[in-house]
């Protein structure tokens, strides 16, 4: 499954989406209008990456959040590096 939709009131959906292409490790979760067009995003999830000989390497070690918490502006607003637990100690 590449997408869950979470129905809002008023006919808009919360949305989390798997991105396409090189960067298929990110989820986007946003907000689509009642019409279906993708409106707002609200924070971006991924590994973190590197390009190496051209090509995306993702850590699986590492994750970033983007978080968009302006809604007059399309670019992130704030970012945290997250470390993976280590559940295998």
């Amino acid at each position: 499954m590449d997408k869950v939709v979470i129905p809002l009131e008023d006919g808009y959906h919360l949305i989390i989406e798997k991105n396409a292409g090189e960067f298929d490790k990110e989820v986007y979760v946003g907000i689509e209008n009642p019409q279906g067009k993708y409106i707002q995003d609200l924070a971006i999830v991924r590994p973190t990456y590197k390009f190496k000989d051209d090509a995306v390497k993702f850590d699986s070690d590492r994750f970033e959040v983007l978080i968009f918490a302006d809604h007059e502006v399309e670019d992130f607003t704030n970012k945290f590096t997250i470390l993976r637990r280590n559940d295998d100690e």
